[in-house]
């Protein structure tokens, strides 16, 4: 499929930048706090840049996304774009510092996910 590469770079690129901008917003002063959270962008710091790579991923993560959908069915590039909440899911679970608890669960989710796709994405019978 000429989309595939395109749709899972995006995939990529979003789960990335999920995991960035979450490190950035536990880093960051709240935004309930404006006067605090716009001072702490105007300084150079790791939440700072997190925040800032975040969003320059997601703005990849749609270009890749464009090209993908020009070449790909919108049923099977969407499909594909739910493996983020997969890749999301592990690496919060995986990285040192995130804490994050694996619940049977979460895993029976992400089975269910890994499912749906695998049945989209299997070539369709031909009739006798």
């Amino acid at each position: 499929m000429k989309g595939l590469h395109w749709a899972l770079l995006s995939v990529v690129l979003v789960s990335a930048a999920q995991l960035l901008l979450r490190y950035a917003m536990v880093s960051l002063p709240p935004v309930t706090l404006p006067h605090a959270f716009f001072t702490a962008l105007l300084q150079p710091q790791k939440g700072t840049l997190a925040l800032l790579f975040g969003l320059v991923g997601y703005l990849a993560s749609m270009g890749c996304w464009y090209v993908a959908l020009h070449r790909l069915p919108l049923s099977k590039a969407y499909a594909l774009l739910s493996l983020s909440y997969i890749a999301v899911w592990a690496a919060a679970i995986w990285l040192p510092g995130w804490r994050e608890p694996f619940s049977l669960r979460g895993g029976l989710g992400v089975l269910m996910i890994v499912a749906g796709v695998l049945v989209i994405f299997l070539p369709a019978r031909s009739k006798p």
